[in-house]
């Protein structure tokens, strides 16, 4: 990656706390609880290689993050057009963490244009060729798909 671009990407992880959840109060059955999406749950997913790390769950949650900005930045490209003219700005995608930790859904809500978005999805979307996948997240004890939103900031130094 070119020393005059810096790509910067916060991870907005919805994890306000750990108890959160997204369904009611009372007893949803668990074919319900398997198939939806959740924002917020009792245990967050992690990027590959927090897991099995000896710390603890504060810990392993800031080493998910830590790890998802440096692939992303690792694997991300600053399209060429969008170099050439100084295109910057945020781009935010979306994607879910599937119970057995592939990613999919990746849908870009907010883009710069100029390939910036398709340039994000690309790296989300190559996260399923590593060879370990993320450790899905948890609710009531049971695996389930989690819905993440990461902006990404495209910006040139001058």
């Amino acid at each position: 990656m070119n020393n005059a671009i810096k790509v910067a990407c916060f991870v907005i992880m919805y994890c306000a706390s750990v108890g959160a959840q997204t369904t009611p109060a009372k007893e949803t059955p668990a074919k319900v609880i398997e198939e939806e999406v959740f924002k917020f749950v009792e245990r967050m997913p992690l990027f590959p290689g927090c897991n099995d790390m000896k710390m603890a769950d504060t810990e392993k949650t800031q080493c998910s993050k830590d790890k998802l900005i440096s692939y992303i930045i690792g694997k991300l490209k600053y399209p060429e057009d969008a170099r050439k003219n100084k295109v910057q700005g945020d781009v935010v995608v979306q994607f879910v963490v599937e119970k057995d930790g592939s990613v999919s859904n990746v849908k870009v809500v907010k883009d710069i244009c100029t390939g910036c978005g398709e340039a994000v999805a690309t790296a989300i979307n190559s996260m399923n060729s590593l060879p370990e996948k993320w450790t899905p997240g948890n609710q009531r004890n049971r695996p389930v798909r989690v819905l993440y939103t990461l902006p990404v900031k495209f910006q040139i130094d001058r």
